[in-house]
């Protein structure tokens, strides 16, 4: 005959056990639901740690769920509301069908960074063959890239325009290259790397400022890419084009305040493809892609597509986004 005690000795380890993991767990949500909110200068590790945020919002989801496997419901409540709370700052923001304008003509914008100009130009020629955009942004490029590409893969005639010659170094170069007319080309302020744009005529007499960017990682220059994405920021609120295409590498993500704040007056062509921020970096790791940096971003146009291709040679996805031009 067991003894009345025994019940309650049982328990007792599992009692301690919940409250011990419920402690835990209300320590690690709590921290998760701050971080995409920490808006600090000058310290890297808070923007390296942000880029983590989708990462982390899925672990706390998983542990959620195990919890509740568990029948740890205090602790599975409290992660899972850490989870959502923690992740819906990294989605992309869905604007409403109001947001929309009347709609002229159509541009497609292929936005891809080579990764010190190491990226692959066969792959890169048929990428731009198979997508056929309008505009193509290159970062981290140098003239012997964009002449493979334009020349040897014979897409000259097909993007004929393009903006100045890039600075000297892999890492700094940044062009865009068009199948329509430039105009009115101007550099950006506010990176280490060549930020450019300029005006392109689209068929019908629409004109549109397009723009390649590439602020600074935030790893050793966290005050140099705040600011770099302040000056974007800046910059695209006193273009006075009331049509804007800001494409490049951010080396930020939704779950960056300093990106949020940036975005706001803009809609990202990431719409097309739902609130899931698809990851674009780093490709051709031991881990796979787990942060979305590659944006491109518009005013005075409504998101139609979004896909992102992986370009061998290089690190980041290549990013296409489809639009459709207010009238």
């Amino acid at each position: 005959m067991s003894s009345p005690n025994a019940g309650t000795s049982r328990r007792g380890p599992r009692r301690r056990w919940l409250i011990i993991w419920t402690a835990v767990a209300v320590v690690i949500s709590v921290g998760a639901a701050m971080l995409p909110y920490l808006d600090i200068r000058g310290i890297s590790a808070i923007p390296v740690a942000q880029a983590l945020v989708p990462l982390g919002a899925v672990v706390l989801l998983l542990l959620g769920i195990t919890s509740l496997a568990f029948r740890a419901w205090v602790a599975a409540l409290v992660l899972l509301i850490g989870a959502v709370i923690s992740g819906a700052p990294a989605l992309t923001p869905l604007h409403s069908a109001q947001a929309s304008c009347e709609t002229g003509a159509p541009l497609t914008v292929l936005s891809f960074n080579a990764k010190l100009a190491g990226a692959s130009p066969t792959a890169l020629a048929e990428l731009v063959r198979k997508t056929e955009p309008n505009a193509v942004v290159l970062l981290e490029t140098d003239e012997t890239l964009i002449e493979a590409v334009l020349g040897e893969h014979e897409l000259a005639k097909v993007l004929p325009h393009r903006t100045r010659e890039v600075s000297p170094g892999a890492a700094n170069g940044s062009v865009i290259l068009s199948a329509y007319p430039l105009s009115l080309k101007e550099n950006i302020p506010g990176s280490e790397f060549d930020q450019v744009s300029a005006v392109t005529t689209l068929p019908g007499g629409s004109k549109v400022r397009l723009a390649a960017v590439h602020p600074p990682p935030p790893v050793w220059q966290p005050n140099g890419w705040y600011s770099g994405i302040e000056d974007i920021a800046m910059w695209a609120n006193q273009t006075p084009e009331a049509r804007v295409v800001i494409a490049g590498d951010f080396n930020a993500s939704f779950a960056h305040p300093v990106l949020r704040r940036m975005a706001s007056g803009l809609r990202s062509a990431a719409e097309a493809a739902g609130p899931i921020p698809w990851a674009t970096w780093p490709e051709e790791k031991p881990v796979p892609a787990f942060t979305a940096i590659d944006h491109v971003f518009a005013r005075g146009a409504t998101p139609a597509g979004w896909d992102s291709f992986y370009v061998e040679g290089s690190d980041h996805r290549a990013v296409l986004a489809q639009w459709n031009i207010c009238a």
